[in-house]
């Protein structure tokens, strides 16, 4: 009888101690449940381009994938200040591959982007060819100047040669007697062209000091955009050259046809959009 009574003690005993430990289990598991399981999956991670903000390597110098684009999600500060450059020599009424001008892209491009500007944002135009070197859009706020805009774009037109050191001194000048007239702007400078200085005197390293030089040194942002025909993107030359004239190596941008200006000189004001958000 002691036996028997002993071994059902032990028994009871167990029994309990199994029913704590399976109460225990049956906590855990409900306890990890409600944390996403034991393993919880890991959370995807968001791609740039998810998040409204373009893969600007598709854009930089000599990308496969140049022409692809993708959707711009910025929205341009109220303070954004552009300041154009504008190449109209002769070799900017070539042909593109749509059998359209360069000039004719060019003015394309210039003219979407100055309408996504608002009344606050400032924006200034200069055009140049040998012989002509032209203020077409004073530096001012948007809202002064837009309605002369598409006049004045429209106007453009390609002849002579490349005078690209004239130009730049031109522009520096622009920007020297704008800039304090806009205290606290971070101004932005663009230059659009197509082709080598001409006569080769009309480089601007050949100067000291480089116009190009003193524009960066007035604290202005300067971005390059040139755009090829076919063949040119092979020779170096004028590629070199934009790439001195541009504040950083990833301000330099090159269309490979006119064709590509319009997209390639919105993917310029996003970046811009963005630095100063």
């Amino acid at each position: 009888m002691a036996k028997q009574k002993r071994r059902l003690s032990f028994l009871k005993n167990s029994r309990g101690g199994i029913g704590i430990i399976v109460l225990l289990l049956i906590i855990f598991l409900g306890s990890m449940a409600l944390i996403d399981g034991i393993f919880p999956k890991l959370n995807r991670i968001t791609s740039p381009l998810e998040k409204g903000i373009p893969d600007m390597s598709s854009f930089l110098p000599n990308s496969k994938n140049s022409l692809q684009l993708k959707t711009l999600k910025f929205q341009c500060p109220e303070q954004i200040t552009v300041d154009l450059l504008l190449d109209r020599s002769g070799s900017m009424g070539d042909k593109t591959p749509t059998k359209q001008t360069k000039i004719s892209r060019l003015k394309e491009a210039v003219n979407t982007l100055t309408t996504k500007l608002s009344d606050m944002s400032i924006i200034g135009i200069q055009s140049f060819r040998s012989g002509s070197i032209t203020n077409d859009v004073p530096i001012s706020y948007y809202k002064d100047v837009k309605g002369i805009i598409p006049s004045k774009v429209k106007a453009l037109s390609a002849s002579g040669q490349t005078p690209t050191h004239d130009a730049l001194a031109f522009s520096r000048d622009r920007l020297r007697e704008a800039i304090p007239r806009f205290p606290g702007r971070q101004f932005n400078f663009i230059l659009v062209s197509d082709g080598q200085p001409v006569p080769d005197s009309q480089d601007p390293r050949r100067f000291n000091p480089n116009p190009a030089d003193e524009i960066k040194n007035l604290g202005v942002n300067v971005y390059t955009l040139g755009i090829f025909t076919s063949g040119q993107a092979s020779d170096p030359k004028l590629a070199e050259l934009l790439k001195s004239v541009a504040s950083k190596p990833e301000n330099y941008f090159e269309a490979q046809t006119g064709d590509q200006t319009s997209r390639l000189l919105e993917v310029i004001s996003a970046r811009i959009c963005d630095q100063a958000s």
